[in-house]
């Protein structure tokens, strides 16, 4: 008899959800802040990144709005990131 392949992808996310509630309370119990600002960065950068491109009229497509739903994210999680660090620097 063959033996099927793991499904590694499938492991790696039951791993990813067997993890999780163990790493969010030792995020916690290390009281960093840092973790509280990237997920309001991340947040904030992914509602604007989707309601920018539901406004951009020239992508017709659902792939060109997914395209620049994630360009949009990224260009705006880099900014607010660099915007943190020049924050962080200053004080």
């Amino acid at each position: 008899m063959k033996k099927k392949p793991i499904n590694r992808i499938g492991s790696s996310w039951l791993s990813l959800f067997l993890l999780m509630p163990v790493s969010l309370p030792a995020f916690a119990a290390a009281q960093s802040s840092w973790l509280i600002y990237l997920l309001a960065v991340m947040a904030l950068s992914l509602v604007a990144a989707v309601v920018l491109s539901l406004r951009n009229e020239k992508a017709e497509s659902v792939m060109g709005k997914l395209l620049l739903t994630g360009l949009y994210f990224w260009v705006l999680t880099f900014a607010q990131l660099i915007v943190l660090a020049l924050i962080y620097y200053m004080t």
